[in-house]
């Protein structure tokens, strides 16, 4: 279940701002100029955002989250991602480096929904890599398990052992560890589990003292329930 005190705090920031902002408008004897909307604008796509991610989040722990499976190379998916966040690795002249050590990177995904959780992966990981960092993505078979593996490894500070159990729980932010991105509501890897849940897959994270983390999807290569659009 989503946690009441990180709901209610997410809720009562961007809320608090609009009332406040809309207060000192009405308070207001001049005309109101176009650019004082903008900061309630602004909170109110923040707040459209948050009910958003939350019913997805929601309609997967439900099992009722809605899937479009088919096949999808991951390798391809996976270079149109990292092409998507050349420009913000550039920025900060990361290495962005994308192998695969098997032909077999085909599995049955609905091609949007993995797409946000790698796009969110690939910008945490650009975020929290340091200037001339690595971020280092690669592609295996795991034959006894039936999933392919995927890891995105970075060399950043890593994450406190402290925060590992909690990194997947929703609004949770490691914050004495990586960096608050700043409008950031900590749903991001929540609904990145419950997204490789939904598809038979596992994620996990590892992050040994000073040495970078990484992250591990599996996937498997067989839809085991066999439907489209549902679980």
């Amino acid at each position: 279940m989503v946690s009441a005190t990180g709901l209610n705090y997410e809720l009562r920031t961007p809320l608090t701002i609009v009332r406040g902002k809309l207060d000192l408008l009405q308070q207001s004897v001049q005309p109101i100029q176009p650019e004082l909307l903008l900061p309630i604008q602004d909170e109110l796509i923040r707040l459209t955002r948050l009910v958003g991610d939350l019913h997805q989040l929601s309609l997967a722990e439900a099992k009722q989250l809605p899937l479009v499976r088919k096949p999808t190379d991951m390798l391809d998916l996976l270079g149109q991602i990292q092409e998507r966040i050349e420009p913000d690795a550039d920025a900060k002249n990361l290495t962005l480096r994308l192998t695969s050590a098997t032909e077999h990177t085909s599995v049955p995904v609905d091609p949007s929904r993995i797409t946000q959780v790698f796009l969110n992966l690939f910008i945490n990981a650009v975020r929290y890599t340091p200037q001339d960092g690595l971020i280092h993505i690669t592609l295996q078979e795991e034959p006894a398990s039936g999933m392919l593996r995927i890891d995105i490894r970075d060399t950043g500070p890593g994450i406190d052992a402290q925060h590992l159990p909690y990194l997947f729980d929703r609004f949770y932010r490691a914050d004495e560890a990586r960096a608050r991105h700043q409008g950031g509501m900590g749903l991001g890897l929540a609904i990145a589990k419950e997204f490789i849940v939904s598809h038979g897959g596992t994620i996990q994270v590892e992050s040994p003292q000073g040495q970078g983390t990484t992250f591990t999807v599996r996937l498997p290569y067989h839809d085991s329930d066999q439907q489209s659009h549902g679980i």
